[in-house]
């Protein structure tokens, strides 16, 4: 059983570590044509408002649903809160957080002053894509993937659907790649940057404590020791 949970403690942190890696690697200088609002119509800036303050709260609602996801499967927080409870909180802040991330992205196809069709909102990189919106795409995309495999648990099987379910970390680390590099407010780290670092430490350090071993975690009092 120990050798087990060492073997697999390299995958699910490799999960986390890629994205969080690439974005250091693909960090992209943001464009003053882009990020200006004097370079789109009014009726532009109203949609491009909406698609941000969307993605925000899609970014927050994913980090919540990771966070109580984890409390679910590990029990930590049994004695304060029923598990029903917390599954119920995880499902709810999933679905919520899925509706304002479909809202962030088809929300730029509205746009007259640029052309972004549906193609581009579902397909990455096609028709010139820039690599910061394809990280929030395919974030989406597994997140979407996650929540589908829900109806159809009963036919994967609980072991491969648990396999599909980890795709929410990943989904997550991309949806932080995405908040980090499509933003320039987010990389001047000012008050919006601070807040958006701050609410990924909950999941990252839920993350990181649930790889570690059992043994470990009831040493340092993170989960109750078995009766």
């Amino acid at each position: 059983m120990a050798s087990t949970a060492t073997t697999r403690w390299p995958a699910r942190a490799t999960i986390l570590a890629l994205p969080l890696a690439l974005s250091l690697a693909a960090m992209p200088v943001a464009h003053a044509d882009t990020l200006a609002e004097g370079s789109y119509t009014p009726y532009d800036q109203g949609v491009r408002h909406v698609a941000t303050l969307a993605g925000y709260l899609s970014y927050g609602l994913m980090a919540l649903a990771v966070c109580f996801g984890i409390l679910t499967t590990t029990g930590w927080a049994r004695r304060s809160v029923r598990r029903e409870t917390l599954y119920g909180g995880h499902m709810m802040l999933a679905v919520i957080c899925l509706a304002f991330g479909c809202i962030h992205g088809i929300a730029y196809a509205f746009q007259t002053g640029q052309h972004f069709s549906y193609v581009n909102v579902v397909i990455p990189f096609v028709n010139g894509g820039e690599p910061e919106v394809a990280f929030g795409i395919i974030g989406l995309e597994l997140g979407l993937a996650v929540a589908v495999s829900i109806w159809v648990q009963r036919t994967l099987g609980y072991r491969r659907w648990h396999l599909v379910h980890y795709l929410a970390y990943p989904a997550f680390g991309l949806s932080l790649l995405h908040t980090i590099t499509a933003s320039a407010e987010v990389q001047a780290l000012g008050l919006l940057g601070i807040f958006v670092l701050g609410i990924a430490a909950a999941p990252i350090l839920l993350f990181v404590l649930r790889l570690l071993p059992a043994t470990t975690a009831v040493a340092t009092r993170i989960a109750p020791q078995e009766v």
